[in-house]
Formats: structure tokens, C-alpha cells, sequence
């Protein structure tokens, strides 16, 4: 039997770069004109981007077992809801990183499971990233994947895009953050 879980709402796609000081007086200048002075899709090739669908009051998630709809408790999803760490940056000499991308393109998410005997809603393991502190909103959540019975999905696909907005990009500056949790700057490290 075929298992099918439904996401519909805003699908984000956001990403943290490492910029130059030069960088950040450029983004300062332009704010969101920053994006039409490089390749538009420059900003999803690292690997700091969580793209998935954002969990809040407009996400509508469904789930279809065997072609019958199946009630699904959502409650337990932001549970799984880990804080977004990029320590790599952290440990890294780098001063500043930009945040990319877009949190508002209306779609939807479908997870498909292949020959699945039976329907238990406590096999689901969902992959849920938190991004409270960089964006300065409490409860951002991001869907990145679903599993069901320890599996990833046979196929995902997205659906009945709307289109999307470029979030304002913002500048996070490292030694801050650094100094808030207490991490010393790498330069003076080797000192």
C-alpha cells in the first residue's frame, strides 16, 4: 500500500554565506538590489542551505494511507526541531555571513512511501531545523524531510508553486556572536 503526506504552505529556501567586510558595506548600500549584483542563485551553492517548508499556522499537512485520508496530529513535529548550528563558522576566521534567500513561496511538499502494510502516525521522524536566533523570530521552523519507519521517502516532489520574495539580506556579525556564547576569535587562538 502506498503511504502519502502532504505539505502545503511556505516553502523556504535560505542559506548563510561568509562575506568580506566590502561585502557587508555593499549589502548595507543596496539591501535587497544586493541580489541583482551576482547570479541570483550564487547564494545556494554552499552547503548552509535549508531549503523545506516552513511550520506554522498557514502549513496544512495531510496524510493519505492506502487512498483514504488518515487523521495526523501535528503537535509532536516541532519536537523534532533542532537549533540550525553553523560552528564551522564559529571556529572559522570568518567575520561576517550574509543570510539569503526566501521564506515565502506557496506550494506544496509530498513525501510517498511504496508498499507500507500499516498505517502508524508514531513511525513518522521528521528533520526540523530551527532558525529562532538568526532570524530573530521565535518558533521559525523548516521542515527539511520526513521519514516514516526509519525510510526516507520513495519520492518527494514539489507542487503548485506560487512564486516567492527575496528576504532583505542580513549581516550577522561573527566576533558578537562569538563574544555571546563565550567562543574566542580563531586569530586569537594561536596567540
Amino acid at each position: 500500500m502506498e503511504l502519502t503526506m502532504t505539505a502545503s504552505g511556505r516553502r523556504c529556501d535560505l542559506s548563510l554565506h561568509p562575506v568580506s567586510a566590502k561585502t557587508v558595506e555593499r549589502i548595507k548600500e543596496l539591501g535587497s538590489k544586493f541580489y541583482t549584483k551576482k547570479y541570483i542563485h550564487w547564494w545556494r551553492n554552499g552547503n548552509t542551505s535549508t531549503c523545506g517548508m516552513k511550520f506554522d499556522d498557514e502549513c496544512d499537512i495531510s496524510v493519505n494511507f492506502d487512498g483514504k485520508d488518515v487523521p495526523f496530529d501535528t503537535s509532536p513535529i516541532p519536537n523534532a526541531a533542532v537549533l540550525l548550528r553553523r560552528r564551522h563558522y564559529l571556529e572559522s576566521k570568518a567575520k561576517y555571513l550574509a543570510l539569503l534567500g526566501y521564506d515565502d513561496e506557496y506550494c506544496h511538499m509530498n513525501w510517498t512511501w511504496h508498499n507500507v502494510s500499516e498505517f502508524d502516525p508514531a513511525k513518522f521522524d521528521f528533520f526540523v531545523h530551527r532558525w529562532d536566533r538568526i532570524l530573530g523570530t521565535k518558533d521559525f521552523l523548516i521542515i527539511d524531510d520526513v521519514r516514516y519507519d526509519g525510510a526516507f521517502a520513495d519520492e518527494q516532489d514539489w507542487g503548485g508553486s506560487c512564486g516567492f520574495n527575496l528576504v532583505d539580506p542580513k549581516v550577522i556579525d561573527l566576533d558578537e556572536v562569538r563574544r555571546e556564547l563565550g567562543i574566542e576569535t580563531p586569530a586569537l587562538q594561536s596567540a
